[in-house]
């Protein structure tokens, strides 16, 4: 009873050791226990094929013995019992061989499934922790401004130009608060097949002009041009278009330097709406093209850009234009920047 005690405490300390040591890197485990399994497969057919070859052996040795008792003048490999006995051992071998070599396939092309699912697990725990991270910074900081700039308002006599400063950067603040849990709110329900869209016809040009020139007085150290064909219309949701304008527009200019420009772009085509932004700002590198719609991802590490965001906005873009049966194409601009170009077929 103690042998089997300490054996069991043993093989329990192993395991944990095992998971401390793989702990930060999961993938060296599963490496490992995917290698034990292929060579446990091989080895278990090695097995099968040795076995067979030793059965077919003695087999032969046996009933030649009985052949040679009777005296017969014809090779015994002429056969028909030779025969026969060769015919089945190479059945059994090529069964062995297709068995064991497709039972192998399904073992690998499981464990790359499972490889892919995992990594794709480990990414989105990844992004969400950064979500959190992130999210908890762009919550504290301006309820933190807000705080501070009533507790200011309270405590000390102002000039009313202190005071109108004070509450218009109280006031920025509660918007983009606003702002930020639209966007979760809105992430939220453009994920749901039932999204409850109101689909009617809405000026698209009024709503690209007015979040344009919304960002025009919020933001005058970017240089906001805007190119809009008027009286653009389209069948769709109002809140959810005049999301997917602010949160690229947004983006072009979270992106881009001081005294930047960022130009604006919407046509009325035959067959569909088409609304582009570009911006001179630091670009999107190649491999990061297709990965910046995902949810949650941000380029970079949390810990280390300054940049504000929640990695939800271009999840947004692309969900709503998925929706619509739309287009969304990411080109570099020229001589740096980034291209979103958007089209809503009619």
């Amino acid at each position: 009873m103690m042998i089997k005690n300490f054996s069991l405490s043993l093989l329990l300390r192993i395991i944990m050791s095992m998971l401390k040591l793989f702990g930060r890197n999961p993938f060296v485990l599963f490496y490992i226990v995917s290698g034990y399994i292929i060579v446990f497969t091989l080895w278990w057919a090695y097995l099968l094929a040795s076995k067979n070859e030793t059965a077919f052996i003695e087999k032969v040795e046996l009933d030649r013995v009985n052949y040679q008792a009777l005296g017969q003048a014809q090779k015994y490999e002429d056969t028909d019992s030779y025969l026969k006995i060769y015919t089945k051992y190479k059945r059994q071998r090529v069964m062995i061989m297709g068995e064991g070599l497709f039972f192998l396939a399904l073992q690998i092309l499981g464990l790359l499934q499972v490889r892919r699912i995992f990594g794709k697990e480990m990414e989105l725990a990844v992004q969400q922790r950064n979500f959190l991270h992130s999210i908890t910074h762009e919550l504290k900081s301006p309820l933190s401004s807000v705080k501070l700039s009533m507790q200011t308002l309270i405590k000390r006599t102002l000039e009313p130009e202190q005071k109108t400063k004070l509450i218009n950067n109280a006031l920025g603040d509660i918007v983009r608060l606003e702002s930020l849990v639209d966007n979760i709110l809105f992430a939220a329900k453009i994920e749901r097949d039932t999204h409850g869209f109101a689909d009617e016809e809405v000026s698209v040009s009024d709503i690209v002009l007015m979040v344009a020139e919304k960002f025009r007085e919020n933001k005058k150290e970017i240089r906001i041009n805007t190119h809009i064909q008027e009286e653009v219309y389209y069948t769709t949701d109002m809140v959810g278009f005049t999301s997917v304008v602010m949160n690229l527009i947004e983006n072009a200019i979270k992106y881009s330097a001081k005294g930047s420009a960022v130009d604006i772009y919407l046509t009325d085509t035959d067959t569909s709406i088409a609304l582009q932004v570009k911006d001179e700002g630091y670009g999107i590198p190649d491999e990061e093209k297709k990965k910046v719609f995902e949810k949650f991802y941000r380029i970079g590490n949390e810990d280390t850009r300054n940049t504000k965001g929640t990695g939800l906005g271009l999840f947004i873009v692309s969900r709503f234009v998925e929706i619509y049966k739309g287009r969304i194409d990411l080109l570099d601009n020229t001589p740096k920047g980034s291209v979103f170009s958007l089209s809503f077929p009619k």
